[in-house]
């Protein structure tokens, strides 16, 4: 008999949070994935669970610093067959996960959330949005 694997730290954190909020029909997405236009920031762990599992040149380091996933096709390399290749893996980027309920850390997430088409079609769910609170 199995067991089954204990989730991660970054798992429960938007486990309890996302769990009062309305689910949104993201995969498969009805918008074409308009939310993946823009590739998405990827810590150091996503980044090489990425590249290791879907090669090379899918992650790139702006001068900042900060890891972001490549955009072709005017969609991020992993938005693949009409959805996200990697929606279902551990390394699934945090800010994938949150979007555009939270960000990475847990906090609201900041940015501009009218990328969603869902929250675009209904008002009601960026209010709800603008009510969770902020990270700092």
């Amino acid at each position: 008999m199995t067991t089954p694997a204990s989730p991660t730290t970054q798992e429960r954190q938007f486990a309890e949070p996302r769990a009062t909020l309305p689910a949104l029909p993201c995969h498969p997405c009805p918008y074409d994935a308009s939310c993946c236009a823009y590739g998405t920031t990827v810590t150091d762990d996503e980044a090489a669970a990425i590249e290791r599992a879907h090669g090379p040149g899918k992650v790139y380091r702006l001068r900042s610093g900060e890891l972001r996933t490549r955009v072709r096709n005017k969609r991020c390399v992993m938005f693949q067959n009409g959805g996200c290749a990697i929606h279902d893996q551990p390394y699934y980027p945090a800010v994938c996960r949150g979007f555009p309920w939270l960000d990475a850390e847990g906090g609201r997430y900041e940015y501009d959330v009218s990328i969603c088409g869902e929250l675009a079609r209904r008002p009601e769910l960026v209010e709800l949005q603008r009510a969770l609170p902020s990270a700092s």
